[in-house]
């Protein structure tokens, strides 16, 4: 077939112009190739957004949403949307656009972590321990900075991040807004609050009387809803309803969140005590989305000790509720890999020089309570690998069932890496019988019709939000090509991975700073004989 006029002219750019830095991307100023009007809109001078304005040549478009594979699309992304996608040699105008080279190249929507706890500088200024929590950190973000990095490395441009400590959220709602307008670079970031009762509340057998119950650890609806309208008012995205929320309580929170417009993603009530919740309670009062595979196991049938007979009732329920879930394999695997081995599986790749200093302190004893001799004495600790295949099993018999699922990973829990880890569920999805397509689709567009419906569908679509990843390899042919990243479209900036991978670079510095402040605090508090 004979090339095209644009694809002619765009080679000739491409050899003449490239930039080492950035291997393939062309500034053309002026890119005059006697392309057609795209609208009177487009044509207008575009406004002045972080995005600007990006031409893609030659790419295999994949929308996801269909089963549809566009091959050889000029993709038009302007003012942080998708303008235009245009069959090859269809004629365009584009002043002062960034072309990227896409020959070769796939482009996806961006994956979402649907399930994560963030690191962040609040959560260390809010640790319990007075030495780490008076750990420099800098004015500039540096350790958020790098965090936000480790995600669009591989391809991750939207995040859920399910609770985490006071300071912690408060720093999650300020990178929120940095990254939405175009001050920090990171994935588009949901926060959720989560409300959780005392655990004494609903102990099968109380040993103490739980203390008077409040908004921050309610036990009364009326406390329960006192949190939900708390969290409307800070400006959270959603809501995570914790299991040691009683029946009167848990059903609160769950009805009080759909009045405020709020999604709810979380864990199960407990069950057992007077005031719990039982199976047919949690269904009638669901949730939007369902955290773990892992909680559903809990609410298997009382008596089967997991037997995969009671797999086909579960999965009923979950889909009469209308309920969705976010498997999170890969979280269940990692902490039975720790309880077999004795150890931290390892982190993909080069992947562990991208865990900062402060994580990978948590991860090892005796800050990792899952290489601790009292997780394995637990009661139904020598199940942890039987649940796991039942989780897998009750995850295909959703999937089956047309249940809707999403990616998540509940990183940074030990040996699960922010970013990595999304592309590690992926793999296990795929290895319970997804297809490649569906395992995009519940990585990409599941995600965003979960936490943000009012703004679109996530697909490759024109009029869409520019939250995409552009792979050197087909991940249609095979999965495990989501880790072949050219460069990623986050919030309609274009980062290339070479520019990712310098930045994270000069965060280094910072890191290996880090990592000596918290050497000196381990070696000041070693016995001295």
């Amino acid at each position: 077939m004979r090339d095209s006029p644009l694809s002619i002219a765009i080679a000739w750019l491409s050899s003449t112009c490239k930039q080492p830095e950035t291997g393939m991307i062309v500034h053309a100023l002026a890119l005059s190739l006697g392309l057609a009007s795209l609208s009177a809109t487009a044509m207008a001078a575009p406004a002045a957004v972080p995005g600007g304005s990006y031409v893609i040549t030659d790419v295999t478009v994949i929308p996801v949403d269909t089963d549809e594979v566009l091959r050889h699309r000029t993709v038009l992304i302007r003012d942080g949307k998708i303008a235009r996608i245009a069959a090859q040699g269809a004629r365009t105008r584009v002043e002062g656009a960034t072309v990227v080279d896409g020959t070769g190249k796939f482009l996806v929507p961006g994956f979402v972590d649907a399930h994560v706890h963030i690191a962040t500088e609040g959560a260390i200024r809010d640790s319990k321990d007075p030495a780490m929590a008076a750990l420099e950190l800098g004015r500039d973000h540096a350790y958020d900075r790098q965090v936000m990095l480790s995600f669009l490395k591989a391809g991750v441009t939207g995040a859920a991040n399910l609770g985490g400590s006071a300071g912690s959220d408060e720093d999650l709602l300020w990178l929120r807004g940095q990254i939405d307008q175009g001050r920090i670079d990171g994935p588009r970031l949901y926060v959720g609050k989560r409300i959780n009762g005392p655990r004494a509340a609903v102990a099968i057998k109380p040993e103490s009387t739980p203390p008077a119950s409040r908004p921050e650890a309610p036990y009364t609806a009326a406390d329960g809803i006192a949190a939900v309208r708390r969290a409307r008012e800070r400006g959270y995205d959603f809501i995570k309803p914790y299991q040691f929320l009683n029946r009167e309580t848990y059903q609160a929170v769950v009805e009080e969140s759909r009045r405020q417009g709020f999604i709810t993603t979380g864990h199960l009530p407990e069950l057992g005590c007077a005031n719990c919740a039982d199976r047919a309670f949690a269904f009638a009062h669901p949730m939007t989305n369902i955290a773990h595979s892992e909680e559903l196991a809990r609410f298997a049938r009382i008596g089967s000790d997991l037997s995969p007979s009671d797999i086909p009732a579960l999965a009923q329920a979950v889909d009469d509720s209308g309920v969705s879930v976010t498997p999170t394999l890969i979280t269940l695997k990692t902490i039975v890999g720790m309880y077999v081995q004795r150890e931290v599986p390892s982190v993909p790749g080069d992947w562990i020089k991208l865990v900062d200093p402060v994580t990978r302190l948590d991860w090892t004893p005796p800050a990792n309570r899952y290489l601790t001799q009292a997780f394995r004495d637990q009661e139904g600790a020598d199940t942890f690998s039987a649940g796991y295949d039942f989780a897998r099993v009750l995850t295909r018999e959703l999937y089956k069932r047309g249940v809707r699922l999403t990616v998540g990973t509940d990183a940074a829990l030990p040996g699960l890496a922010f970013g990595v880890s999304v592309q590690q569920e992926m793999i296990e999805l795929r290895e319970v019988g997804l297809s490649p397509l569906d395992v995009l689709r519940v990585a990409s567009i599941n995600a965003h019709r979960l936490f943000d419906p009012d703004a679109g569908s996530g697909a490759v679509r024109e009029g869409e939000r520019a939250n995409l990843v552009l792979l050197d390899a087909d991940p249609l042919a095979d999965i495990q090509n989501v880790s072949k990243i050219a460069g990623v479209f986050a919030q309609g900036r274009w980062l290339p991975m070479a520019e990712i991978d310098r930045r994270l670079g000069e965060g280094q510095a910072f890191e290996r700073g880090l990592g000596e402040q918290i050497e000196r605090l381990k070696d000041a508090r070693q016995p001295t004989h």
